[in-house]
């Protein structure tokens, strides 16, 4: 007898009477944080999905799902999303009308994930909460006679078949698309192309700053152990363009004066976030090995390539991706620290054209020519055992530049 109860009352939770048990509810996904949508239509709605894995925790992924009409069937949602998303598989009962158990799989996450499934019966009990557009709670006719409207958000989770209780996410994962194009990568930059070294030693990392419209970068040589801090301050003492503030234990801002009135710095109610080869990192305290690429960055300047809720926070974070192209910062003194081959410039300044002469190049190369803030605007292929160039420098603004031919730098001025 107590078999048969436990069976039936299994069936009774997986149609989804969840008013009766008054489970523990995740929170509301947005629909602006969807980044999957499946089905066509003009209505949406939003479905989640708690898994209590062993490995991963309570993992929740959310589908954005749109239909034609007023309403659909929770059945036909279900059936649609799984059409769209091969990862996720769900097993009917034989009449489908009830949820015998959801199955992802997904080798991006690391997932492979069932419900709980009950050692007597062999099948798992799933049950869902069910709002609407206002977060108001929905009553439940079972997965063949519930519709949806447009703006509701239902909440699968797996219900525990000895105590009948159910566990919110930890974490809240928008599943992504499968079909989607390729996220945007994120901009590396070189040493080899670093214009201003700061410091001494027989290591080097990069420092690059990510603004809103301009990425800049600046080499540091160092020995032994320095954090970012040491080398964000190293930079300070020596290029005067560039500056820092703290707020507490964060930087606040970080600054470089391109010319007067011309200032670069964060968006108002922005933040800086910081990685370091790619990987978000211990910004300020972050160790600095040999061959790193430590970049700040604010959000105005990246590319929300995911978001994720923490039930410890309650909050939802976005991922981001910073795909701008990087510009090697100019000396501020003009010189640079090694000369490879001789240059020679005439007339310098120059209003119209710029004269470049140098010892012939051994391959072929290229004379580029940097404003102040490390931004590239001017090249000219040069040929192997080609020992002269000319640069038309009338449209460049009045200014300082720099030119780099071949390993060497020099320092040009337009002016008229």
């Amino acid at each position: 007898m107590k078999k048969v109860l436990t069976l039936a009352l299994g069936l009774l939770m997986a149609a989804g009477a969840s008013a009766q048990w008054d489970p523990i509810v995740n929170p509301t996904v947005p629909q602006n944080m969807i980044r999957y949508w499946t089905g066509t239509g003009d209505s949406k709605a939003v479905i989640c999905i708690t898994w209590n894995d062993a490995v991963a925790g309570n993992v929740g992924l959310a589908w954005g799902v749109q239909w034609n009409g007023t309403t659909a069937l929770m059945r036909d949602l279900m059936d649609t999303i799984a059409a769209y998303d091969s990862r996720l598989s769900i097993t009917w009962n034989s009449t489908h009308t009830y949820i015998n158990n959801l199955t992802y799989v997904d080798t991006t996450l690391g997932l492979n994930i069932t419900g709980v499934v009950d050692d007597m019966s062999g099948v798992a009990w799933w049950m869902y909460n069910w709002k609407d557009a206002s977060d108001v709670d929905k009553p439940s006719g079972g997965v063949m006679g519930d519709n949806v409207a447009d703006g509701d958000f239902v909440d699968w989770l797996p219900m525990d078949p000895e105590t009948y209780e159910t566990e919110a996410a930890e974490i809240i994962y928008p599943a992504s698309n499968p079909n989607a194009a390729p996220l945007p990568a994120a901009s590396t930059f070189a040493a080899s192309d670093i214009l201003y070294w700061v410091g001494t030693g027989a290591n080097q990392a990069v420092l690059a700053v990510n603004w809103a419209d301009t990425a800049l970068a600046w080499g540091y040589r160092f020995d032994g152990s320095k954090t970012v801090a040491d080398m964000m301050d190293d930079i300070a003492e020596a290029d005067n363009r560039f500056s820092y503030t703290m707020d507490g234990a964060y930087v606040g801002d970080i600054v470089f004066v391109v010319a007067e009135g011309d200032t670069l710095r964060k968006q108002a109610y922005s933040w800086w976030e910081s990685k370091n080869n790619g990987v978000s990192d211990m910004g300020m305290g972050q160790t600095l090995a040999d061959g790193d690429f430590e970049k700040w960055a604010e959000p105005a300047a990246g590319v929300v390539v995911d978001s994720t809720y923490d039930e410890n926070y309650d909050y939802w974070y976005y991922t981001y991706v910073y795909p701008m192209e990087v510009h090697p910062v100019s000396d501020p003194a003009g010189i640079a620290e090694v000369n490879t081959i001789n240059v020679c410039l005439y007339p310098n300044p120059a209003a119209v054209v710029l004269n470049v002469t140098f010892d012939a190049l051994e391959n072929n190369g290229e004379a580029e020519l940097f404003d102040m803030t490390g931004r590239r605007v001017m090249v000219r292929p040069v040929a192997v055992g080609s020992s002269s160039v000319q640069m038309p420098v009338s449209q460049l603004a009045e200014g300082v530049y720099m030119l780099r031919i071949a390993g060497a730098t020099a320092r040009v001025v337009v002016a008229r």
